[in-house]
């Protein structure tokens, strides 16, 4: 409960001044497109979109990479650097000057992913929150309201919670057979 609280208060900024020019595609026409690419001159600063402990800084298949990880858990990455300017293991604030943009797919830019758990989430979900507050993440610790009573618990004789529309259902009374004496005939009816 607590990560994913964690995890819901993290607040990304977009990693260069540029716009976004490919959009998170996991699907679709451009899938496998597992972050957002922005448009930037290559060699413009490239800032930390999330404040916290860099977990990679170098070269994957060529492609110059920084991971930060805000909290465990949670995993930005800005890749197609031209130039890296931290190194792994670094804490670095959200904003400071962390490399220089290159050219993703071709066009110069960024690309920016974000993992949880491992696995690759929308970006954009995190970014545009830094006038907002903690009780952004308190959406996920909140309890859900209740389901409407039909569907609460189908079987009104399980139902526990006293309804105040209906009154109390009536209970059934035995009343006890008649016993015969030793002189007594039972009787027809």
């Amino acid at each position: 409960m607590l990560v994913a609280f964690a995890i819901a208060s993290v607040c990304l900024s977009a990693p260069v001044d540029g716009p976004v020019v490919a959009p998170y595609a996991p699907e679709g026409r451009y899938g496998g497109h597992w972050g957002v690419d922005y448009a930037s001159a290559v060699g413009g600063t490239v800032v930390a979109p999330a404040s916290g402990r860099v977990t990679f800084a170098g070269s994957v298949a060529g492609m110059r990479t920084i991971t930060i990880e805000p909290v465990p858990g949670f995993k930005v990455s800005v890749s197609y650097l031209s130039e890296v300017g931290v190194t792994s293991g670094a804490m670095v604030s959200r904003g400071m000057s962390i490399g220089r943009a290159g050219s993703p797919h071709g066009e110069p830019g960024v690309h920016l992913s974000t993992r949880i758990d491992g696995r690759y989430a929308d970006p954009i979900r995190h970014l545009g929150c830094r006038d907002t507050d903690i009780s952004r993440g308190l959406r996920l610790v909140t309890p859900p309201p209740p389901y409407p009573r039909s569907r609460a618990n189908r079987n009104p004789r399980r139902d526990f919670r006293p309804d105040p529309h209906r009154p109390p259902p009536q209970r059934r009374v035995r009343v006890p057979a008649a016993r015969a004496g030793p002189g007594d005939t039972p009787s027809r009816w």
